[in-house]
């Protein structure tokens, strides 16, 4: 039977997580970040109010049937870093899911944990999967280089499992230029196609029937939370322009 999407589903969270306003854990975030950027010379953490927890995100979109694998992807750090969410969702989520998070991959993260999922099932372990996309828009700290901090706190969930519409391995191109996605591509034959805010400057150079654009103010949810307002065979493209990496996913192709 085919494996691929089943459904998606995207929500925003207009509220900070529960503990963002609590005195105590802010001194005890403030306290772990000091030391973990004080050792790379950046200044002190600030402006630590309003932001969110994975944790919470996360839990808000699980499913209610059960799913055998689940992987968390961001790139902003969680307001919560001290909790191990991947294991916290693992125990809250339906079917107690063996489950682990991917990170440090800018904007891939989301393909290289789909990448995974799709192995898994290919090798007949953990068909029912679930996908869990998020951002939180606090950067409690000056990284000392560009960064596209999200506009909204934001978390998408994938459902993956024996479905019509199937998906192929998403690809992950190291060292790639924007423009390279028009020859990725090629003569798509998805109906739809996602693209990433620093790859809409070639939107009239893809041959699809329709083109979405993903928001742009939010650089590790956008062409999910996109992905989850379409219907039928959809590519999703994206680029994350520091870490050079094209980022191409097919469902239904």
């Amino acid at each position: 039977m085919p494996w691929g999407l089943r459904r998606a589903e995207s929500r925003r969270f207009p509220e900070p997580a529960r503990g963002a306003a609590d005195p105590a854990h802010a001194a005890l975030l403030a306290t772990y970040l000091g030391d973990m950027v004080g050792a790379y010379g950046l200044g002190a953490p600030t402006g630590m109010a309003g932001g969110q927890s994975y944790g919470e995100m996360a839990a808000a979109l699980l499913p209610d049937e059960p799913v055998d694998a689940l992987v968390l992807a961001y790139d902003i750090p969680d307001i919560t870093p001290g909790r191990a969410t991947a294991t916290y969702l693992s125990h809250v989520c339906p079917g107690r899911p063996m489950a682990f998070a991917v990170s440090d991959q800018g904007r891939a993260g989301a393909h290289t944990a789909l990448r995974l999922l799709h192995d898994y099932a290919r090798c007949g372990l953990y068909e029912r999967s679930l996908l869990i996309v998020v951002e939180q828009s606090v950067l409690p700290y000056d990284p000392a280089v560009p960064v596209e901090v999200p506009a909204a706190h934001c978390g998408v969930a994938v459902l993956l499992g024996p479905s019509a519409v199937e998906v192929s391995a998403p690809r992950v191109i190291a060292g790639a230029e924007a423009a390279e996605v028009v020859d990725r591509l090629g003569d798509v034959t998805a109906a739809t196609v996602v693209l990433g805010a620093h790859l809409r400057a070639f939107e009239a150079d893809i041959k699809a029937d329709r083109v979405v654009l993903a928001d742009p103010g939010q650089p590790m949810t956008g062409v999910w939370e996109a992905l989850a307002t379409v219907d039928g065979p959809v590519v999703v493209a994206d680029y994350d322009p520091a870490l050079r990496y094209l980022s191409i996913s097919a469902f239904g192709c």
